[in-house]
């Protein structure tokens, strides 16, 4: 009976010592799990912060790049209006020099008529003194006979050669009005000219600017398809961050799960 006695003491001691032994040795493993779990939250929390931080950069470059090309865009939009309006221009600019350069021809045709029957007018007159000498001469005849005393017959002889000297002045006023006619016409046929150049040159200012505009248009074109290209390129590196950023935050809330 006291063998039965003492076996069921030291039973009983070796069993409390058991279950202390075994309660330390899992509060051990426990107490490093959680460590481990410590460890690993806090690499995920780091990883995190750079995930965030790269996905934030690619979606701020992909809003940049978004706000550039919407840029561009809109001064495609104002280069093409300001070039429609030069190219408009242009026509009607062009419009009006071809009606000025159809004048020309007809304009032409009575100059050479109007100095042709001058020079006919010329050669049919025979008076080789101008107009401006003859009456220079009948001025000076004019006067001697209001102020000079002189006989009667020697005034009738310079009454002669007044009348003489007027019949030669009347047939040059002929030519005169021939010359003032001709003058006209060249200066009608000038200011055609002048005119029309002066719309060729406003052409070609204005299809030069059209031009510049042009090619300027074509540039913003490939500059927009570069944009777009590296747009697509930051969304897709916006949207592979953001996925890993979502798989280690839900990671990290198990974690921290397990940790609670």
């Amino acid at each position: 009976f006291k063998d039965i006695t003492k076996l069921s003491q030291n039973i009983f001691i070796f069993s409390k010592f058991s279950v202390k032994f075994m309660t330390s040795h899992s509060h051990k493993e426990l107490v490093e799990e959680l460590n481990r779990h410590r460890v690993d939250v806090s690499k995920l929390k780091n990883t995190l912060n750079e995930l965030d931080k790269e996905k934030e950069s690619w979606f701020r470059k992909k809003e940049v790049l978004g706000a550039n090309i919407k840029e561009s865009i809109q001064k495609i939009k104002d280069d093409k209006t300001q070039r429609d309006s030069f190219t408009n221009e242009v026509k009607e600019l062009k419009l009006k020099r071809d009606l000025l350069n159809k004048e020309l021809p007809s304009k032409s045709s009575e100059l050479e008529k109007l100095k042709k029957e001058r020079d006919e007018t010329s050669k049919s007159l025979d008076v080789k003194e101008s107009p401006s000498r003859l009456k220079q001469q009948m001025d000076k005849l004019e006067f001697k006979i209001e102020t000079d005393t002189i006989s009667f017959e020697k005034e009738k002889e310079l009454m002669k050669k007044i009348k003489a000297l007027k019949k030669d002045y009347d047939k040059l006023s002929v030519l005169q009005e021939s010359n003032k006619n001709v003058r006209g016409v060249i200066d009608a046929v000038r200011k055609l000219r002048r005119e029309s150049n002066d719309f060729h040159k406003s052409i070609q200012e204005k299809a030069r600017q059209s031009q510049v505009l042009h090619e300027d248009i074509l540039k913003i074109s490939d500059e927009i398809d570069k944009l777009k290209a590296e747009e697509e390129e930051a969304f897709r590196k916006f949207s592979e961050f953001r996925k890993q950023f979502h798989e280690v935050n839900s990671e990290l809330k198990y974690k921290l799960k397990k940790i609670n």
